[in-house]
Parts: C-alpha cells; structure tokens; sequence
C-alpha cells in the first residue's frame, strides 16, 4: 500500500509540475515576444516548441528517457472502431452548424457562409497540425491521462481545462497575436469544453491520433464557419463555447467513463475494499 500511495504521490507531484512550469515559461515567452525581446516570428511555432521542450525536458527528469519515449505512444493508437474517425471530423462542424442554426432563427438572415480559404493554404493547415499535435500530448495523453490516476476523467479534463485556458491568457493580455473580442469568460467556457470532449474520445479510444484528429478539425471549424469572436462575434462565440461544453459533459453523463466524480469513485474504490 506504501508503494502504491508513494507512487501516486510521484505522479501527481510530476503533473502539477509540468502544469506550473509550463504556466510560467510560456507567460514569460509572450511577455518577452510583446516587449520584442523575442521577434514576432519566434511566436508562431515557437509557444508549441516551448510547450512539448518543456513536456519532454520534466518527464526526462522525473521518469528517464523511457518516459519521454512514452509520450508518443497514444499517436501510435490507430485501430479502433471506425465510428471514432467519423466522430473525430464531424464533431466540431456539427456543433457550428447547430450554433448558427439557432442563430439564424434568433436573427433572421444567412449565417452559413464559410470561409475556406485556410484549407488552401499550406503554411495554416501545417500550424493547425502543429498546434493539434502538440496540445494533444501535452494537455490529453499526458496531462488528463495522468491526473486521472487521482481524479475521475471528467475531473481531470475540467482540471486541464483550466492550466489550458490560464495558458493562453498571457497571449490573451499581452495582446499577442490574439483573437479580437476574445473575453476571458468565453474562452475558459471554450477550453473546458475542448479539454472535457478530449478527455472523453481518449478514454474510450486510447488513442492520441483521435484526439488530434478531433482538434484539427476543431481548429479548422473554428475558421471555416463563422462561429470565432472576429468572424460571427463575441455573442455567436460565446453561443458556440456553451454549447460545446454542455454537448462535452453530455457525452461523459451518457457514456461514461464513470464514476463522474471522485467523490463516488473513492466510495466504489471503499465498496471493492
């Protein structure tokens, strides 16, 4: 039991590790970017370079290089059941169509026009890739996978949800390279809904391709369909953030995995006792 409870103390105390540095290395990078210590053009690429450096640099530390080799394994993960690609690229434009549905009968009018020029453009689909790639790692296979080794799944994506969204608010404040009429409000709403959608496609596949798979296409919706503060507004973002987290909590409440909470996970950890 020692073992066990030394090893969980491990874990946990490697997370929350990553998670702060992270917060801090990359707030310290914005801010050097805003004051041009850094030129622009580090910032595109280089938070992602910063994010998975820091990722594999700590489980190096903490784990060996065993552990850093670990990290890749869920991209690896590609056979399940074909219903889970089909979920990956429908998810996102399913909900944007439903937002701008409900938009169009509040408002009248055509809401449906799409912008699809960033599926053309070579250089957004390869930072769109990146992005997706990087923050699938980090922020699911590793960070909601770990945490759940403590918390329930749901907890352990609301849990990310929020070092996601504190990780951009530097970007966000510093006003670099940020999304005009981007509030605080909507983009934690946004995060825990993509952090909490995450957490239910890895549990249930195992697989880290799936999941980027799923932010990919989130990402491209997000400037395909005009659903983002600068392209449909902040009220139309905001309609689209509520959305996806409650349709993300749905899944958990309808599918699992439970137990939801922890509460009730250590009263069935204490029943199997």
């Amino acid at each position: 039991m020692e073992t066990t409870q030394e090893s969980e103390k491990t874990r946990l105390t490697e997370v929350w590790t990553v998670l702060v540095v992270i917060l801090v290395l990359n707030a310290a990078f914005v801010w050097a970017i805003s004051t041009n210590l850094l030129p622009q053009s580090f910032f595109g690429y280089g938070r992602f370079l910063l994010l998975g450096s820091v990722l594999a640099l700590l489980v190096a530390i903490f784990r060996g290089p065993h552990g850093v080799v670990g990290l890749i394994r869920p991209m690896t993960v590609w056979r399940v059941s074909p219903w889970w690609y089909l979920f990956a690229v429908s998810w996102a434009p399913l909900l944007c169509s439903v937002v701008l549905a409900i938009k169009s009968g509040l408002i009248g009018g055509d809401a449906f026009y799409l912008d699809r020029g960033i599926l053309y453009n070579p250089s957004g689909l390869r930072m769109v890739t990146t992005a997706s790639f990087v923050g699938e790692i980090v922020w699911v296979s590793y960070a909601i996978n770990r945490l759940s080794g403590r918390f329930t799944v749901l907890e352990s994506s609301l849990i990310v949800g929020v070092f996601w969204t504190l990780w951009w608010m530097p970007i966000v404040v510093l006003d670099v390279a940020v999304i005009p009429g981007l509030s605080f409000g909507s983009l934690l709403t946004n995060m825990l809904g993509i952090a909490v959608t995450c957490g239910f496609v890895y549990a249930k596949t195992g697989s880290g391709l799936i999941v980027m798979i799923l932010q990919v296409t989130l990402n491209l919706m997000l400037l395909v369909f005009p659903v983002a503060p600068y392209s449909g507004g902040a009220k139309t973002f905001w309609m689209f953030a509520v959305l996806y987290l409650l349709a993300a909590l749905g899944l958990h409440i309808a599918f699992g995995p439970r137990p939801l909470l922890r509460g009730r996970k250590s009263a069935a950890a204490t029943t199997e006792a």
